[in-house]
């Protein structure tokens, strides 16, 4: 009778434990399930921004630390809003904080088309920018940059940074003189 009744206990016992196990697996996978792509802004530090070349369209969320003087900033997972609008800002970072920058537009991006899906895949929005440079690059990297998009209106953080490296532009050649 104790062997039976240790037997009940040991499987009672597991029992339980499977339905803890269940339960937290629950409990963790919801929060993904409870916001499918296109169904509501999760709460949180929603949206990112990557940088990536030129020739890089391949709708993958990635970050590329060393591009050339034309790249492309990609924004992923911002809320939905028409005042979700990005300002972007670029400045030098050490070792070559003294080169002068100038850059194109746009400096301002919408990204507030659509619901925040929470999975990080969720794109946005994508500007192209060319960066040009007074001063001597980093010998083995090029030029250091910081890029800030402030993002008022999105939940968490507003501002996001990214620090990346730009090579040199080629210089066209002048036309020949007549």
């Amino acid at each position: 009778m104790r062997t039976r009744s240790r037997s009940l206990h040991v499987r009672r016992g597991l029992a339980a434990a499977a339905s803890l196990t269940l339960a937290a697996w629950v409990a963790m996978a919801l929060p993904a399930a409870a916001y499918p792509a296109g169904a509501g802004d999760p709460a949180g530090n929603n949206g990112t921004v990557k940088i990536t070349p030129l020739a890089e369209d391949d709708g993958i969320p990635q970050n590329t630390p060393h591009v050339s003087c034309a790249f492309d900033i990609e924004w992923y997972g911002f809320d939905e809003g028409a005042d979700i609008v990005s300002t972007v800002v670029f400045t030098m970072q050490a070792p070559t904080s003294d080169v002068g920058l100038s850059s194109t537009e746009p400096s301002h991006v919408f990204v507030g088309g659509d619901p925040a899906s929470g999975a990080g895949t969720d794109f946005d929005g994508e500007a192209t920018y060319t960066l040009g440079f007074t001063g001597r690059p980093d010998t083995q990297h090029g030029y250091h940059v910081k890029v800030t998009v402030s993002t008022p209106g999105s939940q968490g953080a507003d501002t996001k940074d990214k620090v990346f490296w730009v090579s040199p532009c080629e210089e066209t050649p002048p036309p020949p003189s007549s």
